[in-house]
């Protein structure tokens, strides 16, 4: 069985008479990356500041490869964080940027291709101030990525990129977890980009964990799904399939709950009665879990 490389257990913070964390457990594992969600306020930034070292729960512990962290700081060694947002020395380039930061770590490795790896090596004299905020966020995640770290945390990766620019980073942290077997952390209000990356996820509401899992798992339980038709199905049909509404009716929408296999099961018997669907629409996951928590 794969050891988690950290793992969290029963952590509780709390600021003043304010609990922020209420008994949240969970692992990271190599090759998987966890998506963290949740609204304003869940709890999410301070897990996240917990990992750091930036502050410490008053109960529970972290455990790096099944060893219980002495310090807060002891996971440096193996993480790379990109937490509210990226700093820069803005008057110095990017390749200057991240010679700094490597010196500081005592880092070997080549400047020049972690500029190639999230794509901003045609850059690397270019003076930070001069970059978009894609070309930030990219050298924010070469910081992050600097001694080649077994875990990397990030904080809202994809906050006001173009669809290009995003989609580069979304294939990036799905390569770096597949073929440099890193364990991934990642918090996003993006919720469909999150769930094309994502392997697991957990879904903080009040400080607590409402849901927790794999995503593939959960993709097997029944969903909110939407059947377009050209025209109005026979009711009787429909009903056989279960209960569910008619949402709209120009066109024809019929919203129901279903699992994949029922789905299929039910798109074959009404193409055999000559009324199949021109389109399914399958909720998102992450979307119908967290609407769970919106009152």
């Amino acid at each position: 069985m794969v050891e988690p490389i950290v793992e969290a257990r029963n952590l509780e913070l709390s600021y003043g008479r304010q609990k922020v964390i209420d008994d949240v457990s969970f692992q990271l594992y190599p090759g998987r990356v966890l998506a963290l969600i949740g609204p304003n306020g869940a709890g999410k930034s301070s897990i996240m500041r917990i990992l750091a070292g930036l502050v410490i729960p008053e109960k529970g512990k972290l455990l790096l490869h099944g060893k219980t962290l002495a310090s807060p700081s002891g996971i440096h060694h193996n993480a790379g964080f990109f937490i509210e947002g990226p700093d820069f020395y803005k008057h110095l380039n990017a390749r200057q940027n991240l010679l700094l930061l490597q010196g500081i770590r005592r880092d070997h490795q080549s400047v020049y291709e972690l500029m190639r790896v999230v794509g901003i090596d045609y850059a690397a004299g270019k003076k930070v101030r001069k970059f978009s905020n894609g070309m930030k966020q990219r050298l924010g995640i070469a910081q992050a990525l600097l001694g080649d770290p077994a875990l990397l945390v990030l904080d809202e990766p994809f906050n006001g990129l173009d669809p290009e620019v995003k989609q580069f980073l979304m294939d990036l942290i799905r390569q770096l977890a597949l073929e440099k077997n890193k364990a991934i952390l990642v918090s996003s209000h993006l919720l469909t980009d999150l769930e094309a990356i994502a392997d697991d996820f957990i879904l903080l509401s009040q400080g607590q964990v409402h849901a927790a899992g794999s995503i593939s798992d959960y993709k097997h339980q029944k969903q909110t799904v939407c059947f377009w038709f050209e025209k109005e199905p026979p009711s009787t049909l429909l009903a056989e399939s279960g209960p569910g509404k008619i949402i709209h009716s120009q066109p024809w929408c019929w919203q129901t709950q279903l699992d994949i296999s029922e789905t299929a099961e039910a798109v074959k018997k009404w193409a055999s009665a000559g009324c199949a669907p021109y389109e399914i629409e399958r909720a998102d996951l992450l979307h119908s879990k967290y609407s769970e928590i919106i009152p």
